[in-house]
């Protein structure tokens, strides 16, 4: 993908990562009982090298959950944590002081599972409101495994239909403080298409 096109791309992806932010941070309130805050610093066209620096590096130790998009294009969405990110966003869906989740026990991947669904199912269906397509989202899949091991296997089926991924940091704040994951979106190449066509 050329340096224009990319611009173009991450700038409408942008608005879109923004709109699912404020939808998953409703949710996120509304589930919690207290206000929950989704920022996003940054969206941009990512190497597997780019994601997995973003998370700690190649062989760094991740938690997140995977879901798939099907409906009128497929793709894939993927929300990553360190593990001292993914324990304090366990503390923020379980209501707890920061600090107080010591491992990646079964309660924090439910609790990361929980939060995955809501979060990716929010920007599946942006996506798919800005598009015009009809998009569904599957129910998440855990993941914990060394980040290499994750990132390699949506980028090699993605890539090798000639599309790109799409890296969004993404920032959640309540009244105890922030902590932060990477929300990694590769849509088909029908679907950047698209979006080039809506930017123009």
């Amino acid at each position: 993908m050329n340096a224009s096109l990319a611009e173009t791309i991450t700038g409408t992806l942008s608005r879109v990562a923004r709109d699912g932010a404020v939808r998953a941070g409703r949710g996120l309130s509304g589930l919690m009982g207290q206000e929950i805050t989704i920022h996003i610093p940054s969206v941009r066209i990512g190497t597997k090298a780019d994601a997995c620096d973003a998370v700690g590096g190649e062989e760094s130790i991740v938690l997140g959950a995977y879901l798939s998009m099907s409906g009128d294009i497929s793709g894939h969405v993927m929300l990553l944590f360190p593990i001292g990110r993914a324990l304090e966003c366990v503390d923020l869906m379980c209501g707890e002081a920061p600090g107080t989740t010591a491992e990646p026990d079964e309660l924090a991947e439910s609790a990361i599972g929980e939060l995955s669904n809501i979060v990716g199912s929010a920007f599946v269906n942006a996506l798919g409101d800005y598009t015009g397509l009809v998009l569904h989202p599957s129910p998440p899949v855990i993941l914990h495994d060394i980040a290499i091991a994750l990132v390699q296997s949506v980028y090699a089926e993605i890539l090798s239909q000639g599309g790109d991924v799409v890296m969004i940091d993404t920032v959640f704040e309540d009244t105890s403080g922030a902590t932060a994951g990477l929300l990694i979106l590769a849509p088909d190449p029908l679907c950047l298409a698209l979006l080039k066509e809506h930017a123009a």
